[in-house]
């Protein structure tokens, strides 16, 4: 039982083995990614017909693409021929997707629309319609947001965020609710894409030492009056604070628009949707945390604007971003070290039989989720690990679940070839 790992009713502890194993990433793959909604797109990303960006769900790569009647698709890159990708490029705008090794070609919408010497090779026999790209299971959105999940027996998108809106809509209402994307930034480092889910949804205790010289460099920052996290059952966590806090720190950093609104109510400082999409409320950096590995991820990294920014304030958004928040940004370069660092240290015998503490906040946080009110959430102080716990259980049960089985597409008969 992988519930066997975690231990949140005694004693608060983690076995460190579920960052370093094999096997329990490749289980992850076909229960945590596959059954939950992932983060694909946003909307300002396809504005017209034939525009596409590519994502990731796990290790499956994905074409998202706006089609000619203003929907929108999401399709495997593998081509049906021998499994190679039939697009490379982040984004664009285009009619067709061409596989680059025999030169199979399908429209935006994933149906196999040309085949190289079809004639001579299929006899004109080959059924094309039963050969197109598998599509994604459900695609659903929620405020411009796109998602997708290969689980036809998920819950709908807006019942699966119900306790991920509190951060969600604070993070999108704060820069005005009408927003694009800019990006992607990719980078890699060591380390397993668990800890940055974790740390984004749960962890302001690391910030007065990891990021001690980068506050320096800033002056420091107001202890804020209202403070707390939040998580629920889902595995969703945040943190929130008050909005005085955040308009320092978009004044500090250099970030442009700064959030409106009474000092007293509360913002969200950093949060995880589950299980890998995280967000950082002040400056808006966003961020899916790609598995590579049980001990590499790829960084996918986007700034979040107010649509309809002048240039030059839109221009002070992203490089003040960029020098906090990116691969070589004073705070995330800090982050980056310790995953590294973890995923270093941890793979010895002894390192990986070792329990972690997350007793942090245990027995003093708040069932009722008060600070909350209308959502099924648990709240505590910042220093707490109750986001933790929150992730750790969700992550278990659906580890401890049945695998997904993905029925894939059925093949049409040759239609009468034969060898002759």
């Amino acid at each position: 039982m992988y519930a066997d790992l975690i231990d949140f009713d005694k004693v608060g502890t983690v076995s460190a083995d579920i960052f370093h194993s094999e096997e329990m990433y490749r289980r992850e793959l076909s229960t945590v990614f596959a059954r939950s909604w992932l983060f694909l797109a946003h909307e300002s990303q396809l504005r017209t017909p034939g525009d596409f960006v590519t994502a990731m769900m796990g290790e499956d790569p994905i074409i998202v693409s706006r089609q000619r009647d203003g929907g929108i698709r999401a399709v495997l890159n593998v081509c049906r021929h021998r499994g190679m990708r039939v697009c490379r490029q982040d984004f664009g705008n285009t009619k067709r997707f061409t596989c680059s090794f025999h030169g199979w070609s399908y429209d935006n919408a994933g149906t196999l629309i040309h085949v190289p010497r079809e004639a001579e090779g299929y006899h004109d026999r080959l059924d094309k319609s039963g050969w197109s790209l598998t599509p994604v299971t459900r695609v659903e959105t929620y405020r411009g947001m796109i998602f997708g999940t290969w689980d036809a027996e998920a819950p709908d998108l807006i019942d699966y965020l119900d306790t991920a809106r509190p951060a969600l809509d604070s993070f999108l209402d704060t820069l005005g609710g009408d927003i694009e994307l800019v990006g992607p930034m990719k980078w890699r480092i060591a380390g397993n894409w668990k800890l940055p889910a974790e740390g984004l949804g749960t962890d302001g205790y690391h910030a007065e030492t990891t990021h001690a010289s980068a506050l320096q460099a800033i002056g420091g920052m107001a202890e804020p009056r209202r403070i707390f996290q939040y998580a629920s059952a889902a595995g969703h966590a945040a943190a929130m604070i008050d909005v005085g806090v955040t308009q320092q720190v978009h004044s500090e950093i250099g970030v442009g628009p700064t959030p409106q609104g009474e000092q007293d109510n509360s913002t969200v400082a950093h949060a995880t949707v589950f299980p890998n999409l995280s967000f950082i409320g002040y400056s808006g950096p966003l961020r899916v945390w790609q598995p590579r590995g049980p001990e590499e991820m790829e960084v996918w990294g986007w700034v979040a604007i107010p649509a309809g920014l002048d240039p030059e304030t839109r221009r002070q958004k992203l490089t003040g971003v960029t020098l906090s928040f990116s691969s070589s940004g004073i705070f995330e370069s800090d982050d980056s070290e310790n995953w590294s660092e973890i995923s270093a240290v941890g793979r010895g015998f002894a390192a990986r039989s070792t329990p972690l503490n997350y007793q942090m906040g245990m027995g003093f946080d708040d069932p009722t989720g008060a600070d909350i009110p209308g959502f099924d959430v648990r709240t505590g102080h910042l220093f707490n690990d109750i986001g933790a716990r929150s992730f750790y259980t969700r992550w278990a049960q659906l580890m401890d679940g049945p695998e997904l089985a993905l029925a894939p597409p059925t093949p049409p008969p040759n239609l009468g070839m034969s060898a002759e």
